[in-house]
């Protein structure tokens, strides 16, 4: 989360920073006068209880601040807090009605990188979420922020690896990957996975980007926390046919892409005022990350790279005797 800087030292600035993602959490506009106000109050109160300021401080705050690396923070200036890429948490919030998730469903989520993007999934779908990360840079940061989020009661997080990993049978009523097979080294075995922890008749959505090979990828995805794997359409759609998935729906969603990443170099220069004094290895690493994500958007625009949004479906008579072997 780009508030959540080491410059935040003083505990004034550390009780607005808790109101500012409180007021993220429930979705409302974040009024910086009506919550100083709140904090003076509070500590009035705590003084006239004999109780003192350090004991209203740790009332407010039950965790210590997370000292959030600088490559983490250079993101959520630029694409938004809890967020490792462009998009907004209202499309998020729809995947769940996209694959038909019942109220009660276990839906899994593959690579949300940071909070955001569970934090919009779970206020649309009121069931448990099972949360797999690959990323060993966003871990820590990912487990804080459902802590701070509250979301650890119903939503679980385990580190992965794309290329081993071996899931349950038949477990999930649903399940959203977005952008790891355009980083997964064998992507048979990931597809194959999806195929296995699926319960029969369940959908799968999977968000990746598509293309040809080209030497301009290496600056693109340059910022990249793995190396990129893109592959061509056509290659990404028999992964999944090979791994007995029906493919319900192939839509290009270039264009949605490219309008969030445009929305947040748009208000950069707001994000960053808001974040506060960037230290210089966040700031480096928002050099980095706008200078790769220019080539990119320019790819999608010239229609060399294109970002697909797959709906998969377990076919409901599936033969489920053997699926607890690992496979791949």
């Amino acid at each position: 989360m780009a508030v959540v800087l080491k410059t935040l030292f003083d505990k004034r600035k550390l009780a607005l920073t808790g109101a500012r993602l409180h007021a993220w959490w429930e979705g409302e506009a974040f009024d910086e006068a009506a919550a100083v106000a709140a904090h003076e109050a509070k500590l009035a109160e705590a003084t006239a209880n004999d109780k003192g300021p350090e004991g209203a401080e740790e009332e407010l705050f039950d965790e210590p601040p997370f000292d959030m690396p600088g490559r983490l923070v250079a993101l959520g200036v630029l694409w938004g807090e809890g967020r490792l890429r462009p998009k907004s948490g209202v499309a998020e919030g729809l995947e769940p009605a996209r694959v038909g998730l019942a109220a009660d469903g276990v839906l899994a989520m593959i690579g949300p990188g940071l909070v955001g993007p569970v934090a919009a999934v779970a206020a649309s779908h009121p069931g448990n979420i099972d949360a797999f990360e690959w990323r060993e840079e966003s871990f820590d940061a990912l487990q804080y922020g459902f802590a701070r989020a509250k979301l650890d009661k119903r939503v679980t997080l385990a580190r992965i690896d794309l290329e081993a990993h071996v899931f349950k049978a038949n477990h999930y009523d649903g399940l959203l990957s977005a952008d790891d097979f355009a980083y997964c080294g064998y992507p048979p075995h990931l597809a194959q996975q999806i195929m296995k922890c699926l319960k029969p008749g369940a959908c799968a959505i999977v968000e990746s980007y598509v293309g040809l090979p080209s030497p301009a990828l290496a600056t693109a995805f340059a910022s990249s926390f793995a190396e990129p794997q893109i592959r061509a359409h056509g290659d990404l759609l028999k992964f999944f046919a090979d791994a007995g998935l029906q493919l319900e729906s192939d839509e290009d969603i270039t264009e949605e892409c490219l309008g969030a990443a445009r929305a947040g170099f748009k208000q950069l220069g707001e994000s960053i005022v808001e974040a506060g004094k960037l230290d210089v290895n966040a700031a480096r690493e928002l050099a980095w990350e706008a200078e790769a994500w220019r080539a990119r958007m320019r790819l999608m625009t010239q229609r060399r790279l294109e970002r697909r949004r797959l709906i998969l479906r377990k076919p409901a008579d599936t033969q489920t005797g053997n699926e607890n072997a690992p496979a791949g």
